[in-house]
């Protein structure tokens, strides 16, 4: 008897994916997204500070709101000369410029060089950053099987992303506490240079990125090219309407990490800031867990988007009568419990209508939106902070949530997609890598 192919009669799956977190190299590379985001997510809180201590929170804000703004509209550049020119090298040579920038700015700190040049080299530093996270979650489809497996790695590397934000404060917190700012500011850039030589190290070893760029899709029309090659994922209206919310989330991030440590510091409270930072986060890793687990699939992807988008929203309206900090940290928690299944839902959108020659580019937008806002509300909160503006900067926050609720009511749902574009797939003479 002929045996019959394998790709006629698919094996079944089990019902849950959770099995191929145990695998190599998704184990250890999601141990080591877990490292890098977490370490990246102390450095601007202990820059912050160090900041403030040397200059005050008007010139903090300035900085950190810049670096971030400056940074959400160019890191999708860096993701499309990935996606086109191959960045098998390009990792590296990028890795090692930020990692040098990285510790010149931290020496500028401590040297107490002029505030404007602690900004250009975070700025220089953020601009040659590799989009690690973007790779990696365009590449988890390449690791894993079936659409169950899919989600499940997406799900498990959004949950330890949060888990990290619940982290990342609270370490920052005990090091400004034991340290003091500046040293504190340094010991985050130490950690944070060895976590990126090894993540680097890893994407090399593994081959999380291909070497070569992917083939354009044929058929399209000249105008959909010229869009295309211009706009790159942004020519396609699902992908904007993908970003829509993320803008809303960046609002609310990048107000609340000005507006909790200044807040923190004028009511002589230093130890509530890594509690009240890692609130959001805390309920975003219980979200997660809880979206993981949930039948979700039963709901249309978008009409699910849309319900998360105003979950998050709806508890931030109370944003003004939250002074007392207990109100605040509820507040920042019941918001984060949307805030892992929104980023899981959005990549998983992304791997279904991004098509691969725009894939890595496709997957910073997602953080880049929500970075803009959060550059550009981080300042004014700044601004306000800075001259004890406390009631406008939460009347600031909670219009914010406002037009999160209101987006989540108009936010057009693109028709259902049939069939994705591209599908999880691992070529049969792959397919041990995943298994080992």
């Amino acid at each position: 008897m002929t045996p019959t192919p394998a790709a006629a009669t698919p094996t079944p799956q089990a019902p849950s994916g959770w099995p191929v977190l145990a695998r190599r190299p998704v184990a250890p590379l999601l141990a080591l997204a877990f490292a890098a985001r977490t370490t990246a997510a102390v450095l601007p809180i202990a820059l912050l500070l160090a900041l403030a201590d040397r200059y005050g929170y008007a010139r903090a804000g300035l900085v950190g709101g810049t670096t971030t703004l400056v940074l959400a509209l160019l890191v999708p550049l860096r993701g499309r000369a990935l996606d086109r020119f191959g960045h098998r090298h390009a990792l590296l040579i990028m890795g090692t410029a930020t990692m040098t920038l990285t510790a010149t700015a931290a020496g500028s700190v401590a040297a107490r060089w002029p505030w404007w040049t602690t900004l250009l080299l975070v700025l220089a530093a953020n601009l040659t950053n590799p989009p690690l996270n973007a790779a990696l979650r365009s590449s988890w489809r390449r690791l894993v099987t079936t659409p169950t497996q899919l989600k499940t790695v997406h799900s498990a590397d959004s949950i330890l992303e949060e888990a990290g934000f619940v982290v990342a404060p609270l370490t920052a917190g005990v090091l400004i506490t034991w340290l003091g700012p500046v040293a504190a500011y340094e010991s985050a850039t130490a950690l944070y240079l060895t976590v990126i030589a090894l993540y680097l190290t890893a994407a090399r070893l593994w081959g999380l990125t291909p070497t070569k760029p992917p083939a354009a899709q044929a058929g399209r029309s000249e105008r959909a090219r010229r869009a295309h090659r211009w706009l790159g994922p942004l020519a396609q209206p699902r992908i904007i309407g993908i970003m829509i919310p993320m803008l809303v989330m960046g609002t609310l991030f990048g107000g609340t990490s000005i507006y909790v440590p200044a807040y923190s510091q004028h009511e002589h409270a230093t130890t509530l800031i890594g509690p009240l930072l890692a609130a959001t986060s805390a309920g975003g890793v219980l979200g997660g867990l809880l979206y993981a687990l949930l039948p979700t699939q039963r709901l249309a992807p978008w009409t699910l988007y849309r319900l998360l988008t105003a979950g998050f929203a709806l508890p931030a309206c109370f944003l003004l009568a939250a002074r007392p900090p207990w109100a605040l940290a509820l507040l920042l928690l019941l918001s984060g419990l949307f805030v892992t299944p929104l980023f899981i839902t959005a990549f998983l959108l992304i791997d279904t209508h991004a098509t691969d020659d725009v894939r890595t580019e496709a997957n910073t937008w997602v953080g880049a939106s929500t970075d803009v806002a959060n550059g550009v509300v981080a300042a004014v909160i700044g601004a306000l902070t800075a001259h004890n503006s406390f009631t406008t900067a939460l009347t600031v926050l909670t219009a914010c949530a406002a037009l999160g609720l209101l987006t989540a009511l108009l936010l057009p749902a693109p028709e259902k997609s049939t069939v994705p574009e591209t599908s999880p797939h691992v070529p049969a003479n792959d397919a041990p890598a995943t298994t080992a």
